[in-house]
């Protein structure tokens, strides 16, 4: 199946065997991974939407629960990689575009490629809380009201450091928030190391990172809360 031709749809194709199989591996390798790094609210919303570390979720099933949860609602992007503009502004929507490609056993641990894996087992459970949520609405918001190329990307790159790679205190602990770190051993085990320098959460100089989806990170950000995000994208709103 040629997915770059795919149009955009809700309803997602029959997944392979060997796709579910995948999925299984990396999902059980995660959840025992993540155990004492991740925020609370990833483990919280896996319960809400009912997601299994067996297969691949049904969409249809997901949908009608985000839908009641948060009001967000999951859609094919119909390719393996998306650029900024159409897959953050959807968010304005309140629809979060996931991918049908899921790596392959030879890459595990990372994939430069956003997958199935990412998208669902990254992006949904934090998507199942309300203030999250609501968070996530406003980047995407702000991305469609920003006139100016820079602008654009500055909010692009705070969506990368801020929901993408980041860690949040949670009692004066640093815990796990981006789902890029959620989704993948090698990433997190990178984040967790001291190659990776973890700085306090600075919107600005976030938004002029020339950041790269082909490299590890040399440099990460800590937030004091999901407040503090909120006040940044809200200011960009004004």
């Amino acid at each position: 199946m040629n997915l770059k031709n795919r149009k955009n749809k809700s309803i997602f194709r029959k997944f392979r065997n060997r796709e579910h199989e995948v999925w299984s591996i990396l999902a059980g390798r995660r959840i025992k991974s993540l155990k004492n790094y991740a925020h609370p609210m990833h483990k919280q919303g896996w319960k809400l939407l009912g997601l299994s570390a067996r297969s691949i979720p049904n969409f249809r099933a997901i949908n009608i629960k985000l839908k009641s949860l948060t009001g967000f609602q999951v859609a094919s992007t119909g390719v393996q990689y998306e650029e900024d503009g159409p897959w953050i502004s959807s968010l304005a929507e309140r629809k979060i575009r996931v991918t049908e490609y899921i790596r392959s056993k030879k890459n595990l641990e990372y994939t430069p490629l956003p997958d199935v894996f990412h998208d669902v087992f990254g992006h949904l459970p934090f998507l199942a809380n309300k203030k999250y949520a609501r968070i996530v609405q406003k980047f995407g918001l702000a991305y469609v009201k920003a006139k100016t190329k820079k602008d654009k990307l500055k909010i692009a790159n705070n969506w990368w450091y801020g929901i993408e790679f980041s860690f949040l205190k949670v009692k004066g602990k640093i815990k796990v928030l981006g789902t890029g770190l959620i989704s993948s051993e090698g990433e997190l085990n990178n984040a967790l190391s001291e190659k990776v320098e973890k700085l306090p959460y600075d919107a600005d100089m976030v938004g002029k990172i020339n950041r790269s989806a082909h490299k590890f990170h040399k440099k990460l950000f800590v937030l004091d809360s999901l407040d503090q995000l909120e006040k940044i994208v809200d200011k960009w709103l004004k």
